[in-house]
């Protein structure tokens, strides 16, 4: 588990604390980080970026109050917004890769800067390619480590036994065999659990990257059983992301995500240069296909981490048009008119599904 350095993360955010305040803020930060879970992260990163949180802070202000009863959030905004950006990197660095993926998936492609450590988004993106390549590059399975039993010594107390029957020595040995079977097929079946394990595992890899080949030559969506060069770049570029999403079996899909959309979404001949807003791309999904996109009520209650998916559900809601734009706003504090790139919204949607799935 690595150390959050308190000193280093408040001066990059120009706070002056001295070092018996520091001292009082490591076991309750200690105990958050434990306890993080995705909806606990979700509520760090609204602090982080300076948010509202719905179900408010006495969790965040009152762990921190327990060694430092002058801890208050009205007046150390902006050192709150550190702490949680340290438990989330940590968090992060610790496995729980829904925390590197609320990071991005708020900062929606730069649209939205945090009040401290900018920093920290780079990192995310790093974090989350150093897990999937160090996933993709685990030794190969080994079945040579399943290994028999060592001979038993017992045939020839047995024998000995059988030559000279005694009651005592029989009932003794007889608990010998019981107990070297016993730890013959403990230690044998953990061996064999082991390997499977492996295996297992490098299967789904090969399995999902063959998927996503076959998905990538056949330039097909799976989710509306149609070619992408017959959608708008914008609505493609949905498309995709949802489709990769669906096929990572991981928490954080290949490391090669976007290079893969990228020549996913180049190959069907659209403009991949332009910005394309938000609203035009939901105005050109169809809209009797909506309820396809599945995107599961979950959603209703993270709309501003998830801005992009976050427009579908409002427009069918509401209804098309500028009708939903201004509750979009509301709700995502993001305007309708926000552009991406069509390979931004593709990655942005990619991770805001899989994240989506790490909250169901």
């Amino acid at each position: 588990m690595t150390e959050f350095n308190f000193a280093d993360n408040y001066r990059a955010a120009g706070l002056s604390v001295g070092p018996e305040i520091l001292k009082t803020r490591q076991e309750p930060f200690d105990k958050l980080r434990k306890a993080i879970d995705p909806a606990t992260a979700i509520n760090l990163v609204r602090l982080y970026f300076g948010l509202p949180v719905p179900g408010g802070t006495d969790w965040f202000r009152d762990a921190f109050g327990e060694t430092d009863t002058s801890f208050s959030l009205i007046d150390n905004a902006r050192e709150a917004a550190v702490l949680a950006a340290g438990l989330l990197e940590s968090a992060a660095s610790d496995g729980k890769v829904f925390a590197a993926l609320a990071i991005l998936t708020t900062a929606a492609g730069g649209l939205r800067e945090p009040k401290v450590r900018q920093d920290l988004i780079d990192a995310m993106k790093f974090v989350l390619r150093d897990k999937a390549v160090a996933a993709s590059n685990q030794a190969p399975t080994d079945p040579k480590k399943i290994k028999l039993p060592a001979a038993s010594k017992l045939p020839a107390e047995i024998d000995a036994l059988l030559q000279a029957p005694e009651i005592g020595k029989a009932s003794n040995l007889l608990k010998q065999v019981s107990d070297e079977a016993t730890a013959n097929t403990k230690s044998l079946t953990n061996q064999v659990f082991g390997v499977t394990v492996s295996l297992s595992a490098e299967v789904q890899r090969l399995r999902e990257e063959v998927e996503m080949l076959w998905w990538h030559v056949g330039g097909w969506s799976r989710l509306l059983d149609k070619p992408f060069s017959e959608f708008t770049p914008g609505v493609a570029a949905v498309l995709a992301g949802i489709d990769m999403a669906d096929m990572s079996r991981s928490a954080t899909g290949p490391a090669a995500t976007a290079a893969i959309l990228q020549r996913t979404l180049a190959a069907t001949n659209k403009d991949m240069a332009s910005k394309i807003a938000i609203r035009d791309v939901v105005d050109a999904f169809p809209q009797d296909q909506l309820d396809l996109l599945d995107l599961g009520e979950e959603l209703g209650n993270v709309s501003e981490i998830c801005p992009v998916l976050s427009a579908f559900p409002k427009a069918k809601e509401i209804g098309a048009g500028q009708a939903w734009h201004a509750a979009y706003a509301r709700a995502t504090g993001l305007a309708a008119g926000s552009q991406f790139s069509p390979l931004d919204i593709a990655v942005q949607v990619y991770r805001e599904r899989l994240l989506l799935r790490d909250l169901a």
